[in-house]
């Protein structure tokens, strides 16, 4: 009951910060247009320049422009300076076994009281998201619980069966310009419990022991290939006044890259290890040491592999494309785009019906690795994906403005039928 009536609470607010942004874009509400899908195709061929001529002011000053400013989740300082807190890797979980399965799904009730009402609201208002790490035969091993805050920017993650969090999954900031959702980077930090729990199934925080990253640029066609990176501590990255993400590649520590969008699927190969990229083909990569780049070869990226994640539940990826078709259709249901119409529902479903599975299978000559920390990438990634969950055409492509309005819309969709049935 408490959580409903904080969810209730929240609506208020949620709701009043996206009326704000469809303020902001006001000349694109009721359509997705040519313009907006320009500006973050800019945004990403701005990133791509920036990568390879970092001094560039002009480029500089415009992506500033383009991602806008952010919500700190934290004390900005980490971001803006590069501070760096000299972290060991710590074990989080169990080290894996080769050949092992656990499964990361996606909960559409409460873990502790079984309530699917509060589940349902929190995912359509706020995208809420709760996850539990099963082992093979159903036991529970790990739970990942969303809490309350920024939309969605905050877990507390526990060892199944008991009381208090462990850790804590959170962002670094949210994005307040809309557009930045396509073009903008991630950075989530996987933070210690402080030592003294507060009892209520969550917890102040004490250090920063990792930090995950997502850069929005990706690889292969589209840029449609996620890579994602793991940092000890705070990786000392920085974020910098033009917005553009830097972190030191000497603190990385796991890499991840996810099939393209020819494969049509989210699968997601990890590896441990300093990786700095591996290409579109799988082929080869480039790995860091200390005395520099290395290029290297598919033999040795395979003695890097740990896991291979395959998603087993949920609406597959090729399910956003026929709606992102539609963005330039100009068809209208009713005096609603029907770009917005089929965002609309598919956004219900997601909060109503759907769930998401992911079957983590630990492979490869790379040894063992921390269970809970790769299925908090997993997550992350999940979580990253549903942000924009009805116009993304994966790698960057994201009509955000009518993200926006299609979520008012799916809000208002909820009747007292539905809202029983969701009991």
């Amino acid at each position: 009951m408490v959580r409903l009536v904080g969810l209730l609470a929240l609506a208020v607010p949620a709701l009043g910060a996206r009326v704000a942004v469809d303020e902001y874009e006001e000349s694109f509400v009721g359509h997705l247009s040519a313009e907006h899908l320009a500006k973050e195709m800019r945004g990403l061929d701005v990133l791509s320049m920036l990568k390879d001529n970092p001094e560039n002011v002009e480029l500089q000053n415009e992506y500033r422009d383009i991602i806008g400013d952010v919500d700190w989740e934290e004390s900005k300082v980490f971001l803006e300076t590069g501070a760096k807190i000299q972290q060991e890797p710590v074990l989080l979980g169990q080290m894996s076994r080769t050949g092992t399965v656990l499964k990361l799904v996606e909960l559409l009730k409460d873990a502790q009281t079984d309530a699917r009402l509060p589940v349902a609201i929190g995912r359509l208002l706020v995208n809420r998201r709760d996850y539990v790490v099963e082992e093979e035969g159903g036991e529970s091993k790990y739970v990942i619980d969303g809490v309350l805050r920024s939309l969605h920017s905050r877990m507390h993650v526990s060892v199944a069966g008991e009381q208090n969090p462990r850790f804590i999954l959170r962002r670094a900031f949210n994005y307040l310009n809309p557009v930045a959702q396509a073009v903008g980077q991630t950075v989530m930090r996987v933070v210690e419990c402080d030592a003294t729990p507060l009892g209520d199934g969550t917890c102040d925080e004490g250090e920063i022991l990792y930090t995950i990253t997502k850069d929005r640029f990706g690889r292969g066609l589209m840029w449609g290939q996620d890579e994602y990176r793991v940092y000890t501590g705070t990786g000392g990255c920085t974020r910098m006044g033009h917005g553009v993400l830097s972190c030191l590649q000497s603190d990385q520590i796991m890499y991840s890259l996810s099939a393209g969008l020819s494969d049509g699927t989210h699968d997601t190969d990890f590896y441990k290890g300093n990786i700095v990229e591996i290409d579109g083909d799988g082929q080869s990569g480039t790995i860091y040491s200390p005395n520099g780049q290395v290029q290297v070869g598919q033999m040795e990226l395979e003695g890097m592999k740990v896991a291979h994640i395959t998603k087993v539940a949920g609406p597959p990826r090729w399910l956003h494309w026929p709606i992102m078709a539609t963005a330039s259709s100009g068809v209208a249901v009713g005096t609603l785009p029907l770009t917005q119409v089929l965002g609309a529902a598919y956004n219900l479903a997601r909060a109503l019906v759907w769930a998401d599975a992911y079957e983590m299978r630990f492979e490869g000559a790379g040894g063992a690795v921390d269970d809970l920390l790769l299925s908090l990438m997993a997550a992350a990634q999940d979580l990253n994906r549903d942000r924009t969950p009805f116009l993304q055409l994966e790698g960057g492509v994201a009509g955000a403005g009518a993200v926006i309005s299609a979520n008012a819309v799916a809000v208002g969709a909820i009747s007292s039928a539905q809202v029983a049935a969701a009991r």
